[in-house]
């Protein structure tokens, strides 16, 4: 028991400060062993009777009497505390290199003072064990016969205050949120022991109700209640196997929780089997990538997430509408996701970003109404020219690497209005870009009055893209400016601004700022999908607002999850700067991707595939997940602990059943008879755990699962399952009856030849 305990302790302690979780997970086994220890301190002082009582008939008193009683545990617990400590360090090695991806230290200061508190505790419990031996009458001590005994006060107060406990754990784990104190984390434990206790009062009640009405229907029916109703080597260790297999319970319960929380938030954030970085090639550049290994658009897909989890309402995620239903397809089926899943469709737009290549722009731009040029004398002497019409042309654009960028074009304008062409290398557009505005205004040397400036853009093209193909309108921003301006407020703005003309583009420039220009949408409003948002904000992918139309309302949304908004990535990069820093820019395979395509993207971004199983992995990682893997290791030491208990019981009291069954054949009852009474017996036990066990692993993780700290979940995750589910209550009901058939099998599966009467003559004889 010392091994079990100390090296479960260890390995459990170990690996929580490996994991940064907290060391009392470590509290239910410790409550466990606090169980267990006495009862075999006891047992073994029950044992040893005898030889205390010979050793008073012999004049052994005093000192020489605490020696003697106490230099065997000593050296039991001894040697269990140093191979415990043996066992945790091997164990602290393989968990943490299991499940953490590296080996842990193996042994550290708190695991030491740990292994020497539970040695001490021991020591002290067999100590008073002990003591309580000593004082028992010589009379009893050398009686070889063992008597029930009722249960004295401290028992009874300790057996209530288990009950009281569980319930104190059990209100305050609603409370817990995730950080719960000493008192819940042995609450899984504390619950156990109290319906174990349950249990025992249980079958004595019904065994003492039925011991008369079996006395008549069967002599083994009989024979199975009365011993159930008195005997202790089975009934007493079921309180530590029901406590220890409901412990068994919450953790498989947590772990299935904790799996099915990373299996479906994988799937929310990664919407494929693998998933590739490409944050450097910005949103846009991901969309052309995948246009340009899959142009058929059945496998590869372009997402774009701004988690914002500090700013919730600015969270939100970009996709490719138009391959959505392609290359995601069903995936979502089975998640929470379906139905926002199903719904991108109708994210699509006409709105697109416009693209261009080319490393030259040609303007070609003749004057309308040109303020005619003046000359003044500078502050030098020399005579300066202002006025006139000189155009200072600007245009923006975001390079296929997510670098915004612009190019600026002058020229001046001649007062006869005669056609002026001029060009200007673009160097970071020689690949393609994505133009985001156009700026006009008059040359800084030409301001010096309100005086119309008209223009017209007979062409405008980088490359051999026509930019005027698409119509341009004027950006409000810039015309409040201008209109609010101190210098000029006696300034009129023209009717028109702006008019696309089939011969070019005419443009009315203000006073005092360049007129910024802007493609004109395909569409008022841009179509969004928002998680129970109140007032959504869309974004586009430069963090500039866009007018939104919400199509639906959905709980959990791919990609952003509870939280957030989803658009079209196509439709949010028209007339958008660089993606914003923060977005995390991926390119997502479905399954059956060519291994082709894969290579050509992951050569194209510089970076390595993700597969689901491991954004699974690192999401576990992330949030904690390997505090369930400690609460499992717990677990697996109190189903020991408990085993031990079982197994120790059996063995001290098979000597007293065979002799039992000796006396009951030396009365005439046969073998046979004794052995249907040690089944039914069994049976009655094991249907009992299995009832008990499953109804208290409802009941812990019922009240008690919410409370623990499973997981660290982000603001904007998925909510953690904690609902009981059938099967993991069932398998430790299962193993826990098993354990009592097994073990309880050993100890009521007696020969012939082991409980002949004549054995009593020979014992008594000895």
């Amino acid at each position: 028991m010392t091994v079990v305990v100390v090296g479960g302790a260890v390995t459990v302690l170990q690996f929580a400060e490996a994991a940064d979780t907290s060391r009392w997970l470590t509290a239910p086994l410790l409550l466990l062993g606090g169980v267990a220890v006495p009862s075999i301190g006891a047992e073994l002082a029950v044992a040893r009777r005898e030889e205390i009582g010979l050793a008073r008939l012999r004049g052994i008193h005093g000192l020489r009497l605490w020696r003697f009683l106490l230099v065997e545990p000593l050296l039991a617990i001894v040697l269990g505390t140093v191979v415990g400590l043996a066992v945790g360090a091997a164990g602290t090695v393989l968990a943490t290199r299991a499940w953490l991806g590296g080996a842990a230290p193996a042994l550290e200061r708190p695991a030491l003072l740990a292994a020497a508190a539970i040695a001490g505790a021991a020591l002290l419990i067999v100590g008073l064990s002990a003591a309580a031996a000593l004082r028992e009458p010589l009379a009893v001590q050398v009686s070889t016969r063992r008597r029930p005994r009722r249960a004295t006060t401290l028992a009874v107060f300790l057996s209530v205050l288990v009950f009281v406990g569980a319930g104190v754990a059990a209100y305050r784990s609603r409370d817990a949120d995730g950080e719960p104190d000493l008192v819940v984390l042995l609450g899984p434990a504390l619950v156990g022991l109290a319906l174990g206790q349950a249990a025992i009062w249980v079958i004595r009640i019904a065994a003492r109700g039925l011991t008369p009405v079996t006395e008549k229907r069967g002599m083994g029916a009989f024979l199975a209640a009365r011993r159930l109703a008195r005997a202790d080597d089975l009934v007493t260790p079921i309180r530590l196997v029901v406590a220890a297999a409901v412990v068994g319970a919450l953790a498989l319960s947590g772990a299935v929780s904790v799996s099915g929380w990373t299996r479906e938030q994988a799937a929310v954030e990664v919407p494929g089997a693998r998933t590739v970085d490409a944050t450097d090639l910005g949103a846009v550049g991901a969309v052309d990538l995948t246009e340009e290994v899959d142009p058929q658009g059945e496998h590869l897909i372009a997402t774009a997430i701004v988690r914002n989890e500090s700013r919730l309402p600015e969270r939100r995620a970009y996709v490719d509408a138009d391959r959505w239903d392609a290359v995601v397809g069903s995936f979502y089926d089975d998640t929470p996701a379906r139905a926002a899943s199903d719904a991108i469709d109708r994210l699509r737009s006409d709105i697109a970003p416009f693209q261009a290549a080319g490393d030259r722009l040609t303007v070609t731009v003749s004057g309308l109404e040109v303020p005619p040029a003046r000359t003044f004398r500078g502050p030098d002497g020399e005579d300066v020219e202002v006025g006139g019409g000189r155009v200072e042309l600007t245009l923006g654009f975001v390079t296929t690497t997510n670098a915004s960028g612009a190019v600026t074009l002058r020229t001046p304008i001649p007062q006869d209005g005669s056609p002026v062409t001029r060009s200007v290398r673009v160097r970071a557009c020689a690949e393609g870009c994505t133009i985001t505005g156009l700026d006009v205004g008059r040359d800084s040397r030409g301001v010096i009055d309100g005086s119309d400036f008209v223009v017209l853009f007979d062409s405008l093209a980088l490359g051999d893209t026509d930019l005027l193909q698409r119509p341009w309108v004027p950006d409000p921003v810039s015309v409040e400016s201008a209109l609010n301006s101190n210098f000029f407020r006696n300034y009129r703005p023209p009717n028109a601004l702006v008019v696309n003309r089939p011969d070019g583009l005419q443009v009315a420039m203000l006073p005092s700022v360049a007129l910024a220009l802007e493609l004109e949408d395909g569409g008022p409003r841009v179509p969004v999908l928002v998680a129970d948002e109140e007032e959504p904000l869309a974004l586009d992918l430069g963090g500039d607002d866009l007018p939104t139309d919400v199509i639906g309302v959905a709980r959990t949304m791919p990609l952003v999850g509870s939280v957030g908004l989803l658009s079209d990535i196509r439709t949010s990069a028209a007339g958008s700067g660089p993606t914003v820093p923060s977005a995390e820019v991926q390119i997502v395979a479905a399954d059956g991707t060519p291994q082709a395509m894969l290579d050509e993207v992951a050569t194209a971004t510089g970076a390595t595939w993700r597969t689901l199983a491991t954004v699974r992995e690192s999401l576990g990682e992330r949030h904690g997940g390997a505090q369930s893997v400690a609460y499992a290791l717990t677990a697996l030491a109190c189903a020991l602990v408990a085993l031990l208990a079982l197994g120790a019981g059996v063995a001290r009291h098979l000597r007293d059943y065979r002799r039992d069954v000796a006396s009951l054949r030396a009365l005439g009852v046969s073998l046979g008879t004794a052995r249907r009474a040690g089944r039914a017996e069994l049976v009655s036990l094991t249907v009992l755990v299995l009832g008990i066990v499953v109804a208290g692993g409802w009941l812990a993780v019922t009240l008690l699962l919410d409370g623990l700290p499973l997981l660290t979940l982000p603001v904007a995750g998925l909510p953690l399952d904690t609902a009981p589910h059938a099967w993991p209550l069932a398998i430790p009901a299962v193993l826990a009856a098993v354990a009592v058939v097994v073990v309880g099998g050993r100890a009521r599966a007696v020969r012939a030849s082991t409980t002949r009467p004549s054995s009593l003559r020979e014992e008594e004889g000895r």
